[in-house]
């Protein structure tokens, strides 16, 4: 049971809704959070209906609009958040409800007593995250935060076009992204130009690259060469696998070859040979192996594919492994063959910050994806406090090229509607991660952002 003085705090704050129409005012001041009313659960056959275009979109009139009774006359701050509260998935609804629950802490903290939450459920498909949509935007929405799922997002992003309304959603899958459709998420790229760059700073310049066999094994894996050619660098070789313990050892057995220090000429796939103009030969025109192996994994599997490497004769000590934020798991200090491994990830002093202020308020660990919907609501609060209804939410406020400050750190949503991160770079050791290069306070700190 929740019983921290926060959390009553915040829920001695919500407005339910019966039958389309707002109760009376709440208790005291700060964030009101909008509980959705049966009607906000889309059934199958609201989808059946071709009365309208499902991307075109023309609002009510303001009457219609929820209005807590205290702010008739003022000028509420409508946000809509889109999650999958009834997705098939026990996970998903897990998510959905820790993010939500963030959402509210943010909402509290910021301390905006105009600012209206409206939760919405997409029921975890593209048809109920656009019948969301429409009804948080009937409803007044001048800011939808969500949806969760790559797909809903799609589905959302013409519909709040066509009614001038930005989105500020959770997904890293950039074919939504620009004109109003902003994504504040994780995504790989960043990860990966971080730990890279930082390890060419210490002068490594040739790089292996083991990574699965799945779109984001892709994603990584154009990243990390577009990357590696930009500071000057090479992949040497990389290998992908199927995601399971057998498919990853012959692999492995292949990139292990390229980490000697001399490479075997039926090795030498795209090298010429006494070529003075190619750095990655020594003195006499012998291609040289790899100092550095990126391995997008995580968990079980990471832990499965690391020891591969020193298994097929790869000196550990020698080849520095790198990889993403998903390495930040405190069980993988236990694994050898990843101790003195980089990755890029949130400073944990900032991150551990929001979870034990969101432990102290829901008894329990917020899942990752958490944090996105706490930045989210919390920037939304802060921008409701300046300025008028569409001015307030303009993609000049949200794309602020000095960025905010949030859950993990520094961030900031481009024009393009795409993420920035100021990350900072780890070192896996006995005893947990540490910290080898901090996170920047500031954009104009890196030359790269």
């Amino acid at each position: 049971m929740r019983h921290s003085a926060v959390s009553a705090s915040i829920f001695a704050l919500v407005l339910f809704l019966v039958a389309g129409c707002s109760s009376g005012p709440s208790t005291g001041p700060g964030p009101i959070v909008v509980a959705p009313s049966e009607r906000d659960s889309p059934r199958d056959q609201d989808f059946e209906d071709d009365r309208y275009d499902r991307d075109v979109f023309e609002r009510p009139d303001e009457d219609a609009f929820v209005t807590p009774l205290h702010l008739r006359g003022d000028d509420p701050v409508r946000v809509a958040l889109l999650l999958p509260f009834s997705a098939p998935g026990d996970n998903a609804k897990r998510v959905a409800s820790a993010m939500f629950d963030a959402a509210q802490l943010a909402a509290f903290e910021a301390g905006n007593d105009r600012f209206l939450l409206i939760p919405k459920d997409t029921r975890g498909t593209p048809d109920g995250a656009a019948a969301a949509a429409r009804s948080a935007l009937n409803e007044g929405a001048e800011l939808i935060l969500g949806p969760l799922f790559a797909e809903s997002v799609e589905a959302v992003a013409d519909i709040a076009r066509s009614a001038e309304t930005p989105v500020i959603a959770f997904s890293s899958d950039n074919r939504s992204a620009g004109n109003g459709i902003y994504l504040l998420s994780f995504p790989p790229e960043i990860e990966v130009k971080r730990v890279t760059d930082f390890a060419a700073s210490t002068g490594i310049t040739r790089f292996g690259l083991l990574a699965p066999a799945n779109a984001y094994g892709e994603r990584v894996s154009t990243a990390f060469s577009d990357n590696v050619t930009n500071i000057g660098g090479v992949v040497v070789h990389e290998e992908r696998y199927e995601q399971n313990p057998d498919a990853m050892l012959a692999p492995a057995k292949r990139l292990a070859q390229y980490s000697r220090e001399v490479i075997p000429v039926e090795l030498r796939h795209g090298y010429k040979e006494n070529d003075e103009s190619n750095q990655y030969t020594d003195d006499s025109g012998f291609m040289r192996g790899y100092q550095a192996v990126m391995m997008p994994e995580q968990g079980t599997l990471l832990r499965a594919l690391a020891p591969l490497l020193p298994y097929y004769n790869v000196n550990i000590n020698q080849v520095k492994l790198l990889g993403v934020s998903a390495w930040n798991n405190p069980r993988l200090a236990r694994e050898p063959a990843l101790r003195g491994g980089w990755f890029a990830a949130p400073d944990p002093d900032v991150s551990n910050g929001f979870k034990e202020r969101y432990a102290a308020a829901f008894g329990q660990t917020p899942p990752r994806l958490a944090s996105l919907s706490y930045d989210a609501s919390l920037l939304a609060a802060r921008l409701g406090q300046q300025g008028r209804t569409r001015t307030r939410f303009s993609d000049r406020a949200i794309s602020n090229p000095n960025g905010y400050f949030g859950a993990d750190g520094l961030f900031r949503l481009r024009e393009d509607g795409t993420i920035e991160r100021g990350l900072a770079v780890l070192e896996i050791q006995p005893g947990g991660a540490v910290v080898v290069d901090p996170a920047p306070k500031s954009f104009n700190q890196f030359d790269g952002f």
